[in-house]
């Protein structure tokens, strides 16, 4: 492999170990947990696609496509002509997330947008006179709107990155901000080993009245391959990895596997370590090919927790 590539993919797993400085110190008690639950923009980090959420989000080195976009924009170099994505997730506490994505290869370079849109329950609004309700019903909301970028450096090496624009809506007040993910997407030569890394939302704080928050900062560093098979063949299984630092959090792991039967059929599966809600997943795809295109339907299952509905997913892509 590149050494220039190797440096970058090290200097990337560097900086995931930045966010283990993000603690607090009890002084005298000795006692550091890990800064959690601080950060803003909390809908970011909703996993946007059923196809990663299935595998348990292990996915900055699946290469997956349009999926990527969400991801890791790195991987878009890999993409082949024209894809789209739509996807809703029926969220915690009767919420939803609309995401969609267009992407397109021209030459070694792509080019993509994307969207992400949380929308909470509508709530009557209550005040301290009017602890009972108002009558009058309200509702925020989040918006991200993204462009993407991808180069194919060679056939086993691509880079990418994606400028957001973000902005949240708390009824009262709207703030709003500019993002960035990156990412680089390599083949190790072994086989069909890849090793992947990504830093996303990537910004400035956001203030909120007097107090700012930073936003949901990761680190990704993963592995993928087919362990049965290959890519293209008609039926082969993948298995990827991937470790995660955030801001916000500690250290988590995903981890996840896609089998292919018949190059129509898709069963996955998936584990996180270290979360809240949603460890453990399942998810199904179906592709149909027509005239050198394709159209492609993913649902996902993940666990909600004792408190928590399982969050739902569904989404409808293909290429053009």
């Amino acid at each position: 492999m590149n050494k220039r590539i190797l440096l970058v993919l090290m200097l990337v797993v560097g900086l995931m170990t930045g966010p283990a400085l993000a603690q607090s110190d009890f002084g005298e008690y000795g006692t550091i947990l890990p800064v959690k639950g601080q950060s803003s923009l909390a809908f970011l980090k909703i996993g946007a696609s059923p196809r990663a959420v299935a595998m348990g989000e292990a996915f900055v080195a699946m290469n997956g496509g349009i999926d990527a976009s969400f991801y890791n924009p790195g991987a878009l170099g890999f993409v082949s002509g024209g894809e789209y994505a739509l996807a809703y997730t029926r969220w915690l506490v009767n919420s939803g997330l609309y995401s969609g994505a267009l992407a397109y290869k021209w030459g070694g370079n792509t080019f993509g947008v994307s969207i992400v849109s949380f929308v909470p329950e509508e709530v009557e609004e209550t005040t301290i006179f009017q602890a009972t309700g108002t009558g009058r019903m309200i509702q925020g909301g989040d918006t991200a709107i993204g462009f993407m970028f991808a180069r194919q450096m060679t056939d086993k090496v691509s880079w990418g990155v994606q400028a957001r624009w973000v902005q949240e809506d708390l009824v009262l007040k709207t703030t709003s901000t500019f993002q960035f993910d990156l990412g680089i997407s390599a083949y190790t030569g072994y086989r069909s080993l890849r090793i992947a890394a990504a830093a996303r939302n990537v910004g400035t704080e956001i203030t909120v009245e007097t107090e700012q928050f930073s936003p949901p900062i990761n680190f990704n560093f993963g592995l993928a391959g087919e362990v049965y098979g290959e890519q293209g063949d008609p039926t082969y299984l993948t298995l990827a990895g991937e470790t995660i630092m955030a801001t916000d959090y500690g250290q988590r792991w995903n981890f996840g596997g896609e089998l292919w039967v018949a190059n129509m059929l898709a069963l996955r599966g998936g584990y996180k370590v270290n979360y809240d809600v949603e460890d453990y997943s399942l998810g199904v795809g179906l592709k149909y090919d027509f005239g050198g295109r394709n159209i492609r339907v993913d649902l996902s299952y993940s666990d909600g927790g004792v408190y928590f509905d399982a969050p739902l997913r569904i989404a409808v892509s293909g290429s053009f």
